[in-house]
């Protein structure tokens, strides 16, 4: 298993992947900067991140890893590999690696950037809390959109992902059935920063959600999740034709 996913980090060498992971995290933040002033730089950088650009930056890697060796027909491994299930499980592994280093590289920039510029930012567990959540809570997207991603396209992939994760954390996450998966992110970044789905502060919407209460239970549904549906797109990827 340990060569497949090394044989996935070196394809993903010079990919535009490489790229990406740097190059969101900085416009965001560089935005942020520019249009929310030193009093707001976090809370608006945080909230475009998890709302918008966290889901197409993680989408684009999700589809891109499978599509890419797809347009090859998977560089002939699918017609020699023993057990097909082992591929795709080092595209997932190797795909939630990256969505790690997304949301370590944004918060390394986030902390970074405010001590050269001298803004406002809140303490440093704070952020590293929440950028961790993030990764918790949006992994088990990772393998969805690599299976969505290979029967419909890079495109569409994004498309999707954006829409079901902005239009659905911003109606439920701050309602009673914040537990549904897309809005599980946005429901938990309300107590671990301070952030509501609409970049208000918490303290200025109430303090039910400052709760830290829906903390475990978002990181328990989103990792069963994860685990799920890595063994059912690895089922259906494992009868794929050659």
């Amino acid at each position: 298993m340990l060569n497949y996913v090394k044989a996935e980090i070196l394809k993903q060498k010079g990919s535009f992947n490489h790229k990406i992971i740097w190059l969101v995290p900085t416009v965001i933040i560089a935005l942020a900067i520019v249009l929310m002033g030193s009093s707001y730089t976090f809370s608006g950088a945080y909230n475009w991140w998890y709302i918008l650009f966290l889901p197409f930056t993680f989408t684009y890697i999700a589809a891109t890893f499978v599509t890419k060796d797809q347009k090859k027909n998977y560089h002939g491994l699918m017609a020699i590999a023993k057990d097909k299930k082992r591929i795709w499980y080092a595209k997932v592994i190797v795909a939630t690696l990256y969505l790690l280093v997304v949301n370590m590289i944004f918060f390394m920039m986030m902390i970074i950037g405010s001590k050269v510029l001298g803004l406002y930012i809140m303490p440093t567990r704070k952020g590293f809390t929440g950028s961790l959540l993030l990764f918790m809570t949006f992994a088990w997207q990772m393998p969805l959109f690599m299976y969505v991603g290979q029967k419909v396209g890079v495109f569409l992939s994004i498309l999707i992902s954006v829409v079901c994760n902005m239009i659905i954390a911003c109606i439920c996450a701050l309602e009673s059935y914040w537990w549904i998966p897309f809005a599980i992110p946005a429901r938990l970044m309300c107590p671990a920063i301070g952030v509501l789905p609409n970049g208000l502060l918490v303290e200025e919407a109430g303090k039910r959600f400052a709760s830290r209460d829906v903390i475990l239970p978002g990181v328990i549904i989103t990792v069963i999740l994860y685990v799920l549906i890595s063994w059912l797109t690895a089922q259906g990827f494992s009868r794929k034709e050659v």
